[in-house]
């Protein structure tokens, strides 16, 4: 089977569904990761956009190998993403590229601009994916893939609909973020908790609704033609 985890910045697939992606991993399946943007205003440290685009973009690589997976950059700008038929393709040339059987993709309700028109492109593409007069670089697929949304940051106005079981691979999840080196000033800029605090507390609360010691959380997408199969969730 093949799993797509597709983010508005690096760290978000980290953040929100790395445990999940790594019990996939378990099971033997196949694991792709497509971005949206290179994160380039994520840092105060850095002098330029494409200095630390370029060093996120090498922190995200460090962490798929952690998870196994390929990784996709599609290099909008951070902050500045749009729903404009450029995104549109980039998108739709992500989910053909890994013919996914599963997505996991970010909330279209996000309170993140960037995270939620990501989540919104993604959902709003689905019906195009196996269209051959649909603009894109890659051919149509035939499979229709469940998607799922992850969670948002500290879980604001995130209703969970299902939980993943994500305590044995924890600490694998922790490594896969702990990579995002950057980002460990940038959050302390926002945040009162650091960058790996915060993973903890957030997945111990979601396993904490769930009966399990850590969880992640997600809602599916529903349409005419690509309804979700839970079953498909690890």
């Amino acid at each position: 089977m093949n799993v797509l985890a597709i983010g508005a910045h690096p760290d978000d697939i980290e953040v929100f569904c790395a445990g999940t992606l790594l019990k996939y991993k378990q099971q033997g399946h196949n694991i792709f990761i497509a971005l949206t943007t290179s994160g380039n205003i994520g840092s105060n440290e850095y002098e330029s956009r494409e200095a630390i685009g370029q060093a996120r973009e090498q922190e995200q690589l460090e962490a798929a190998k952690v998870l196994g997976a390929q990784v996709r950059f599609m290099r909008f700008d951070d902050q500045g993403l749009q729903d404009t038929p450029e995104s549109r393709r980039s998108v739709i040339n992500a989910i053909r590229w890994a013919n996914p059987d599963v997505i996991l993709a970010n909330y279209p309700l996000d309170p993140s601009t960037d995270h939620a028109i990501t989540g919104k492109i993604v959902s709003e593409v689905m019906l195009s994916i196996p269209g051959k007069l649909i603009p894109a670089d890659e051919p149509p697929i035939s499979r229709n893939p469940s998607l799922f949304f992850y969670g948002t940051a500290v879980g604001i106005d995130f209703t969970p609909e299902v939980y993943v079981d994500i305590t044995d691979v924890f600490d694998q999840k922790k490594e896969a973020l702990s990579k995002h080196v950057s980002q460990y000033a940038w959050m302390d800029v926002y945040q009162t908790h650091g960058l790996l605090d915060i993973l903890e507390i957030t997945d111990k609360f979601r396993g904490l609704q769930a009966g399990f010691i850590y969880a992640e959380s997600y809602r599916a997408f529903r349409i005419h033609g690509y309804m979700p199969n839970f079953k498909l969730l690890p």
